[in-house]
């Protein structure tokens, strides 16, 4: 079923880390609470069909008990991951594959802003955007950096505006979205009546009740099997290495606070109205390429500050079995 987003008009501007502008690009504050996005107009199958597609084809995780976390003594153990514990999850769905451009450019369309003009995403300026929408998407539209919704100017961007509306750079239709914040990709997912998965709903569905050690199985990461190796910036068509089943070109935002294991649904990593950073998980193809940051059970990885987009941060949405 569709969802509606009933959020306000973003309300604040959030403070930046002093990073030197010389050094690298201003980033938003974890710190403060995330930000809230316009009310989208309802999703509608017939004039957002892309998300439909999407929606339909979500992957069933049963009801179980999984295990959850690293083993103190294997090669791929990761301390942060510790201690390995079994966890009783109810049943529910995860999409497939990653959000794309397409299906995130939709969702901007419903989305009560005006858009102008013409531009490619990466080279989205304020005369594209009506001057009360810039902060939800123009990271360097002031200071400090607004916590955004997605960073249309950022120059990894790939959905920019063509005649007005929001629109996937040429052949980047089916790459999954980056450049999105945590606030964005909660709020894609309640508009499509969906949520974003908790971290251990993802690892749950990356390893099933066997404990895979990888979405594919326990064999060693490969380019056939997963995105890895590839130059800063370059994505690939969702569903590209059928292989790996449950493919990780990217690293995916999840619900949950960082909070340490064992995980415990009660202790406030699950409130989204927290600041603080979130657990992302997955690998990455640039970064995070190598067996122990691909292994299902990693949740240590260099960037999960919520108000920032990341070139090499997507998100898939996952939702209850009765959805």
């Amino acid at each position: 079923m569709c969802g509606v987003a009933g959020f306000a008009r973003i309300f604040a501007l959030l403070a930046a880390l002093f990073v030197p502008s010389s050094l690298m690009a201003q980033t938003a504050s974890p710190d403060p609470p995330p930000p809230a996005s316009p009310q989208a107009a309802k999703c509608d199958r017939t004039t957002h069909p892309t998300w439909a597609v999407q929606h339909a084809a979500m992957g069933a995780t049963p009801a179980g008990d999984y295990p959850i976390g690293s083993p103190a003594r294997h090669a791929l153990a990761n301390r942060a991951a510790m201690p390995a514990h079994e966890l009783s999850l109810r049943a529910f769905k995860i999409d497939r594959t990653e959000v794309t451009n397409a299906q995130f450019a939709e969702f901007l369309n419903a989305l009560p802003v005006k858009a102008m003009g013409t531009a490619l995403g990466g080279k989205v300026t304020a005369d594209n955007i009506a001057p009360p929408d810039r902060a939800l998407f123009l990271e360097f539209s002031s200071r400090p950096s607004p916590y955004t919704i997605i960073d249309l100017d950022d120059e990894e961007a790939r959905i920019g505006v063509r005649d007005g509306r929001f629109a996937p750079n040429p052949d980047f239709d089916r790459h999954p979205v980056t450049e999105t914040t945590w606030a964005g990709a909660l709020a894609y997912c309640r508009w499509r009546g969906a949520r974003l998965p908790s971290e251990v709903e993802w690892e749950a569905a990356a390893r099933g009740i066997q404990g895979r050690l990888f979405p594919w199985g326990n064999a060693m990461p490969t380019p056939e099997l997963a995105v890895i190796g590839l130059p800063s910036g370059t994505t690939v068509p969702v569903g590209s290495r059928p292989k790996g089943a449950t493919p990780q070109g990217l690293l995916e935002w999840t619900s949950s606070l960082d909070r340490p294991y064992p995980y415990r649904a009660d202790d406030g990593r699950e409130d989204l109205t927290r600041p603080g950073e979130r657990i992302v998980r997955g690998g990455n193809y640039i970064f995070d390429d190598t067996p122990d940051k691909l292994v299902a059970w990693n949740r240590t990885v260099a960037w999960r500050n919520p108000a920032t987009g990341h070139r090499q941060i997507g998100f898939r949405c996952a939702a209850d079995s009765a959805l």
